[in-house]
């Protein structure tokens, strides 16, 4: 007996039935018309289709599967009223532009500012240069359109959004420039595709791809925020060491210098119930929680995101498959200079005949009072803790909660974007632009160059009367 006879069979009122009424059996005919009944409009809510009762017995044909799988498509005959048996429904006509202008319009957005912006970003990120003039930079404008630029001596014409993160960007410039002053400005807290799309007033699909092209974006300057940092520790410790005594404290020595750390944290877990009960008994430690059983699989569902972090300083991070020497080795060496004093955990044997200045702190010391089961100096002993590391991590689950998952091979993306706003609020915006000379309106430099940790970022949503 299928499911569909079941239902059929139960009669229930869904309205309380008054004392002393009589319930009257319909048959299939004067049930269609009871629901169909002018008195019950939310019945029928569309008057423009109303339901032709007397044809739906006979006319309207409706396969169901017997295994209810929603992707198999229902078979629908319609109405003899239609031109053609095979014709489909017509779709809504796209709105024009006018529509569309009408659309996104919202007053408390200085579209021209935004505009401005984005322009200012492409011009000074990605310059583009007149291959007839050497060394001639391409800065004069088409009013009629906007993503176009010219050279103003052999009028060589160019688009200037070509081979860049907007690369075949449909949308209105100026949302690039809002999404991008609004993640500057909201960091730590991220901004969503569904912020974007709520904000915007644009569709999921082009907020996600907005989205995507900001990440790109940072993906691709967060390399020069990698260099400077390097070049700044590598002047910094210079000839320097720490004691070869790991048991010297060595809080006065590091009092004054930049305090880094490295860690790994788990953003997104495949818990025992995704296993369906199994325990996860192939990998051990940390990375036994991003991968599904071998009977499952064995692929990987979670992120496993690794930390290096400078205290009040930069930070960058990267998702790796698992905490091997081979895996976390190369990033660190990429990152940090051989002679830079490294505080970590007990996770990282290897570095001890890498990086002479490593130190690390058991997390797992037990007291040596029967009281007590930890140690109290498990987590800060002799001036050496990876606290700032652990302080990002608390930072990154908090801002990535918003997001509730995200797919291993998205992580990267979305790991550069944080990092990129960080450490756009520690160094700014204008030592990475590879040309800061560009003319460009005085509020949108303004927020190019304060852009920084402890700043107040004032940027004017409306413009600004003279005199105010």
């Amino acid at each position: 007996m299928s499911t569909f006879m079941l239902l059929g069979q139960v009669d229930y009122p869904l309205v309380p039935i008054p004392e002393g009424r009589q319930v009257q059996q319909l048959g299939s005919e004067r049930r269609d018309d009871y629901l169909s009944h002018q008195t019950y409009p939310n019945r029928n809510g569309n008057k423009l289709f109303p339901i032709a009762h007397e044809l739906l017995s006979k006319q309207t044909e409706v396969k169901v599967p017997q295994d209810l799988n929603l992707s198999i498509t229902n078979t629908f005959t319609p109405f003899a009223s239609t031109k053609s048996s095979s014709q489909s429904p017509s779709r809504p006509k796209p709105l024009t532009e006018e529509q569309l202008k009408e659309k996104r319009k919202n007053p408390a957005i200085n579209i021209d500012f935004f505009t401005g912006l984005t322009k200012k970003i492409l011009n000074d990120f990605y310059p583009k240069y007149c291959p007839n003039c050497p060394g001639k930079l391409l800065t004069k404008e088409i009013s009629t359109q906007p993503e176009l630029i010219r050279c103003e001596g052999c009028r060589y014409l160019t688009s200037r959004i070509s081979y860049t993160p907007l690369h075949h960007f449909k949308l209105p410039l100026w949302m690039f420039g809002y999404v991008f002053l609004e993640s500057m400005i909201q960091h730590p807290k991220v901004v969503t595709s569904t912020e974007i799309s709520k904000r915007l007033r644009i569709s999921y699909k082009g907020a996600a791809s907005l989205k995507k092209r900001f990440q790109v974006f940072a993906s691709q300057q967060l390399p020069k925020y990698q260099k400077l940092t390097y070049d700044a520790l590598d002047r910094e410790f210079k000839d320097f060491s720490l004691p070869p005594d790991e048991d010297t404290d060595i809080t006065e020595i590091m009092e004054n210098r930049p305090y880094v750390c490295a860690d790994t944290v788990v953003l997104y877990s495949a818990s025992q119930r995704a296993n369906q009960g199994r325990k996860r008994y192939r990998h051990a430690g940390s990375t036994a929680s991003i991968y599904l059983s071998d009977k499952l699989g064995g692929r990987q569902v979670g992120t496993l995101a690794h930390t290096i972090a400078v205290k009040q300083g930069p930070v960058f991070f990267h998702s790796v498959p698992n905490q091997k020497m081979n895996t976390l080795g190369p990033i660190i060496q990429n990152h940090l200079p051989l002679q830079t004093p490294l505080m970590t955990d007990e996770g990282y044997p290897w570095l001890w005949n890498i990086y002479k200045s490593h130190r690390s702190v058991n997390h797992s010391a037990h007291s040596k009072d029967a009281r007590y089961k930890w140690a109290r100096n498990r987590w800060s002993k002799n001036g050496v803790h990876n606290q700032v590391a652990e302080g990002n991590h608390r930072l990154l689950k908090t801002a990535f909660s918003s997001y509730c998952y995200i797919r291993p091979e998205n992580s990267t993306r979305y790991l550069n974007e944080f990092s990129f706003l960080k450490n756009a609020h520690v160094f700014g915006l204008d030592v990475i632009c590879e040309n800061g000379s560009v003319g460009a309106s005085d509020d949108v430099r303004m927020v190019l160059l304060l852009v920084r940790r402890r700043d107040v970022v004032d940027y004017p949503l409306v413009p600004i009367p003279e005199g105010r």
